[in-house]
This record gives structure tokens, C-alpha cells and sequence, in this order.
């Protein structure tokens, strides 16, 4: 945009001086007079391409009044636009009133103006009023109907239309796809290509494609984009990504690379950004970041979507050396701390085991918005600290911040977490009572686990059957007959594994715990039989996989491992650790292997186990007192926990394992969880 004082300069225009005058701002044009009639439209346009506030729009329009004889409908209309597009509808709204020969134009702004605002009564008043229309007067009306979600009265609007453009079918679309009714979105395109008398455009496959990848279906979107190269429609930033995310989106994401590839604007980060997010939502955290380095490769520059995206990849992987890289990374690139990025930053450190620079990024927040108090609150319950999670949602309270039902089933997990069974309760009572919040299944979910994990089953099972106002899912049955497992009660474990086999048949816990549950109680041909059950079902036990970070490189370890490259380095390691541990007392728990195999199979079974590897790795790989952060799939089996706590005592390392429950901090053969877990 060319300076205002340059340009005034250029067209031979007198002012008066004004002092420290922004000559990029509005705020050095009161003072003016100007002769020249195009000035005045010049600025009128360069305003419209600029968002202003109130007080600069009524300084332009002192300026036009100043400009010479009464302004002609084009500058009116202008100034109406711009009062209006800046919320002040009552001076756009006084500013028409005194036009005396108004135009379909300066009626349509005026109605845009309020549908904006999503002022749909004024509008459609003022619309009724009109004595002439255009088809954008009916496209505003669709428009401000369907961001308000009235989508009866924006498709009474576009039937009563006397004819359609295509910008009609497009506001449509878009109403119908932004409100959740994507299938409908869909129709109408439809009906653009088949009865329509308009060709679709960029903006109707734009508004098209998010209501496709909703679906989720590929074909329709395979066939959407083959369209687009078919009518010669450029594949620009917008389209491309919009391409992108519709792949994703419908998990096919080798097209949404393939799109990027072709992508002319693949300079611009904004194109491979729904190409990252889609990988991460896939779980395929590897690939985001090899697509992070290509990215560097090609010097495309990250933005904060990009930032937070990777790292929602390390607090997945637990990679917590590759997260403070990312870190450093965001600051050297001189990429704002948002509050939604210090909420990821929260998050990520937590879920890397490392709470306190959690807690260090949390307190350094220029803004803490309810997302990031959930992802701080969430940090410390994952790692059993429930007091703190309760002070500082007393604190969170104290502040006057808003709080919702994400922050209360933080505090609801962080009580289960940390064994405080009378605040969990008088929290859930107070969400129902006090905070007038319906509980949802996760707060259920949260209160079956806090009564479950003391050994309260008689209470838990009643709280299901007969306290809860909806069905039980899957999560509430195996916290149950997890702790049933830990508590050794067979009728209850019994009770919960039939209604989590009738749920869910094809999961493997249902059979394992409650095969093991019976071994425990000497249930010996119970426990065959359900082994027997469960391979006669095809149904196959979630391999267990371990994760460790090592000089910047994610090593994986699986149940059994035998395709590391150093695996002879690991197993004499783990020979080592076993004898030393043999020495003072400890003996594998040979019951929890649940195959019929004979004892000395058992004990290598479950001396194998993925976590077990990467900690002999991890001793061989890093130097002595380096803390060891593991990460695993599924939940820590007993008998690791007590190979871990001896491991941290006798090889004095700090030793941090999240598995899928929680943290485990072994600190000088103790953990954190208080073997409470």
C-alpha cells in the first residue's frame, strides 16, 4: 500500500503538518483538504483493502466530506462498507439513513454489514425493505443465515431466488458443510454439476472438499479433484491444501503427498501443513518428521501450525530431546509463545516426563487460556501428582479463569492417580451440583478407576449398574477388571470381562485378565480354557513395543526383539542386570507368561519384555547418570516394575517410563506411583 503522505505528495495535494504523524495511518487525515475528486476514491479503495478502526474510518470520512461538493453514491457507498465491515453498524446505519438516493448497493452493503455480525433480524428487516434486489442481496442473506446455522431460513432464501449464480450455490454449500451436514453439502454440489445452468469454481470446490473429507470418502474426492484438473482450475495454495487435507482426511494420504508434489505454492508452508497434521492423526510420527526435513531441505520456513503439529509427533513418541530441539527451534525462529502454543508446549513436556519444564513454560504464559490450565492440570495428574493438580485448580479458580468439563476430568484422573478417593468423589458432586455440569462418559470413566485401583470393586460395579445415566463403554469394563486382576477378585473380574467380551470381542484384555485372574486363584483349567477361548476367536494380544530415545535417534524394541542391530550387546546386558538382581532377592514373575510353555521358556518370555530391552540398551548406550526416559504401549506388567526399581537402585540411574496408564519415576529402587497403579 503506497504511503498517504507520498501519495498525496505525488498528486499535487495541500495539507496542513501534523507533528508525528504515522503517514502509514489514517490518523494524519483529519486535518485535510483535498481539491482533487480521485484522491478521495483512491484512499477509499486502499482503506477497503486495509482493516481499520472506528476512529481512522470516521477521520476518512471527514476527509471525503472535506473533498469538495456533496460525495457521490460511490463514495457513500464505500463508507458504508467500511463502517460496517469494522462492527460500527450504527454509523454505516445513520451514514445510509441520511443518503438521500440510495442503490441496490448501498441497501446490500448495509444488510452484509449486519448479516457479518450475525444480526439476522436487522437484515432480513432491512432486506424486506428493499425495493430492488440483486442476486448478491440474496447471497448475503444465504451466507449470514448459514453462519448462524439457520440453515431452513438460508435455503428458503436460495428457493425463493428469482435466478442463481454461481455464488449462490456456493453460500449453500458452505452453510450446509460448516454446519455439520456434510452429506447434504455434497447433494447440492451435485446439483451444480447436473442441474445447475453455472459452472463450478474455485470457491465451490473449496467449499465442497471440507464436507468430502468429513465423509471421509476417497472416491468421491478422487473424483472431486479430477474435476478440478478437468476444468482448468489452478491448483493454487488454497485448492492444494484444501486437496491435502481432503486425502488425509480419507486416509490416503500417498494422494495427499502427490498433490503437494505438483503443488506450484509448495514454497509456502500453509500446503504441507494438512499433509503433517494428517500423518500425525494416522499415528505415522516418523513420517512427520522426515516430511519436517524435507521442508528444511527445500528452506521452506515453519510456521506456529507447523510447530504444534511436530510437537503433538514427540509427545506421542515421548522423545523428549527431540521436543527441546523443537523448542529452541520455535524461539530461534522468532515464532510467538501463543497461548496454544505454550498449551502444546505444557503437553508435550509432560507426556516426555519432564513436568517441570511443563511447569516452567506454564508460568512464563503471557495469556492462560482454559486449554493450556487443562494441559498443566492433565501434566501433573499422568504423573501422580494429585495434590498439586487440585492446588492448582484452586489457584486456576482464585484467578476467576473459566473452566470446563475437560478441567474437571483432569482433576478427576489426577485424584484416581494419586489414590484421593474422598476429594474425587466431592469433585464429581460438586460438578453436578455446584458447577451444573452433566457428566459425560470420560467423568464416569474416571470415578469407576478412583474406586476401582483401593480395591472398592463392590462400589465400582455398583456405580456402574446403577448410578450412571448412560451405557457403559469398554474403558469403564477394564479399569474394573484391571483392578480385579490387581485385587485378585474372580466373581467381579468375571462380571466385567462378559460385559467387555459383549462389547468389544475382538479385544485381546478381556481374555488375558481374565486368564490371569483365574491362573492367580489356582483356576488353572479356567485360565487354558480362556487362552482357548481367545485363539479359537482369532483374537491376537497387542504386541508390546518399548520406545528410547538415544543421541537424537528413536530406538524401537518389541516383545522378543530379535532385529536390533545391537541385540547381543542388549542381551548380555540383560544377563548381567539378571544376576545382579537374582543376587538380592529377585525371581521373575513366571505366572504372568500366559502360554503353555515350559518354566525356563516362561522365564526368557518374560525376561524379554520390550521395556526390559530398551533399559539394557539404554545402559549400554548413554553415560553413567544420564536419566532414561522409556516409552510403551501397553500397561507395565508387575514384574517390569520391580525389575525397573531395582535397575534404578543398583545402576543408580533416574529411570521414567510412561506406559499407557501413567508415569513411573524410579528413583533409588522407589517409584513415584507408590506401586499404586
Amino acid at each position: 500500500m503506497v504511503l498517504i503522505s507520498s501519495y498525496l505528495l505525488n498528486a499535487r495535494t495541500s495539507c496542513l503538518h501534523v507533528s508525528n504523524a504515522r503517514t502509514e495511518n489514517l490518523t494524519s487525515l483529519a486535518p485535510l483538504v483535498v481539491e482533487d475528486r480521485p484522491q478521495a476514491i483512491s484512499l477509499l479503495q486502499q482503506a477497503r483493502s486495509k482493516r481499520y478502526s472506528v476512529e481512522e474510518a470516521k477521520q476518512l470520512h471527514s476527509y471525503i466530506v472535506k473533498s469538495g461538493p456533496s460525495p457521490n453514491i460511490y463514495y457513500l457507498n464505500s463508507l458504508i462498507r467500511l463502517y460496517a465491515a469494522n462492527g460500527a453498524l450504527d454509523d454505516a446505519q445513520k451514514l445510509f439513513d441520511g443518503v438521500p438516493h440510495r442503490d441496490v448497493v448501498s441497501w446490500t452493503t448495509l444488510v452484509d454489514g449486519y448479516a457479518k455480525l450475525g444480526k439476522m433480524d436487522d437484515a432480513k428487516e432491512l432486506f424486506n425493505s428493499m425495493r430492488e434486489r440483486n442476486v448478491v442481496s440474496w447471497n448475503v442473506m444465504i451466507t449470514g443465515y448459514g453462519k448462524q446455522g439457520n440453515l431452513e431460513a438460508a435455503r428458503e432464501m436460495f428457493d425463493k431466488m428469482p435466478e442463481h449464480d454461481i455464488a449462490s450455490w456456493n453460500s449453500l454449500i458452505s452453510s450446509f458443510a460448516r454446519n455439520d451436514l456434510p452429506e447434504e453439502a455434497f447433494k447440492i454440489f451435485q446439483k451444480v454439476l447436473t442441474e445447475a445452468l453455472v459452472m463450478p469454481n474455485k470457491v465451490s470446490f473449496l467449499s465442497v472438499l471440507p464436507a468430502i473429507a468429513e465423509l471421509g470418502c476417497a472416491l468421491r474426492g478422487r473424483c472431486v479433484h479430477s474435476l478440478i484438473l478437468r476444468t482448468g482450475i489452478e491448483l493454487d495454495g488454497l485448492l492444494s491444501s484444501a486437496l491435502v487435507d481432503m486425502y488425509c482426511k480419507c486416509d490416503c494420504l500417498d494422494h495427499a503427498f502427490q498433490v503437494l508434489k505438483t503443488n506450484q505454492s509448495r514454497d509456502n508452508v500453509a500446503s504441507w501443513n494438512p499433509l503433517l497434521a494428517g500423518l500425525v492423526r494416522h499415528k505415522r510420527f516418523e513420517e512427520a518428521l522426515d516430511i519436517f526435513q524435507i521442508l528444511q531441505l527445500e528452506n521452506v520456513e515453519p510456521d506456529v501450525v507447523t510447530i504444534i503439529t511436530l510437537i503433538a509427533t514427540v509427545a506421542q513418541l515421548g522423545t523428549l530431546g527431540l521436543g527441546k530441539w523443537l523448542h529452541a527451534y520455535a524461539i530461534r525462529k522468532r515464532i510467538r509463545v501463543s497461548a496454544t502454543l505454550a498449551s502444546a508446549l505444557v503437553d508435550m513436556y509432560s507426556k516426555c516426563g519432564c513436568v517441570e519444564l511443563a511447569l516452567q513454560v506454564f508460568s512464563m504464559a503471557e495469556e492462560r487460556t482454559v486449554e493450556l490450565w487443562n494441559a498443566m492440570i492433565n501434566g501433573l495428574a499422568i504423573h501422580g501428582q494429585g495434590k498439586d493438580a487440585i492446588e492448582l485448580f484452586s489457584q486456576m479458580r482464585a484467578e476467576n479463569s473459566e473452566f470446563d468439563e475437560v478441567t474437571l476430568a483432569s482433576i478427576l484422573n489426577a485424584c484416581s492417580h494419586s489414590g484421593l478417593v474422598d476429594d474425587g468423589l466431592s469433585f464429581f458432586a460438586a460438578m453436578k451440583d455446584i458447577y451444573k455440569m452433566t457428566p459425560k462418559i470420560q467423568h464416569y470413566g474416571c470415578i469407576v478407576d478412583l474406586l476401582s485401583r483401593v480395591g472398592q470393586l463392590e462400589e465400582a460395579k455398583t456405580f456402574i449398574c446403577s448410578k450412571m445415566h448412560m451405557k457403559p463403554d469398554a474403558v469403564l469394563w477394564k479399569s474394573l477388571l484391571g483392578a480385579c486382576k490387581t485385587h485378585g477378585n474372580v466373581e467381579i473380574g468375571e462380571f466385567a470381562a462378559r460385559h467387555l467380551i459383549e462389547l468389544c470381542p475382538d479385544d485381546s484384555s478381556a481374555y488375558v485378565l481374565l486368564s490371569s485372574i483365574y491362573d492367580s486363584a489356582g483356576r488353572l483349567n479356567d485360565a487354558v480354557a480362556m487362552r482357548k477361548m481367545m485363539s479359537d476367536g482369532g483374537v491376537s494380544k497387542e504386541p508390546g513395543f518399548s520406545l528410547i530415545e538415544s543421541g537424537g535417534v528413536v530406538h524401537v524394541f518389541l516383545v522378543g526383539d530379535r532385529s536390533h542391530p545391537r541385540l547381543e550387546e542388549v542381551n548380555t546386558m540383560l544377563c548381567e542386570m539378571s544376576e545382579k538382581f537374582r543376587s538380592v532377592g529377585y525371581a521373575p514373575e513366571k505366572q504372568l507368561v500366559l502360554f503353555d510353555i515350559d518354566d525356563q521358556e516362561k522365564e526368557f518370555a518374560i525376561s524379554h519384555h520390550s521395556e526390559k530391552l530398551a533399559i539394557a540398551f539404554g545402559l549400554c548406550d548413554t553415560a553413567k547418570g544420564t536419566p532414561l526416559h522409556i516409552v510403551k504401549n501397553l500397561r507395565m506388567c508387575s514384574d517390569c516394575h520391580v525389575f525397573m526399581k531395582l535397575a534404578s537402585k543398583i545402576y543408580d540411574r533416574e529411570i521414567i517410563v510412561r506406559d499407557n496408564r501413567r508415569f513411573h519415576h524410579f528413583k533409588t529402587g522407589k517409584c513415584s506411583c507408590m506401586d499404586y497403579w
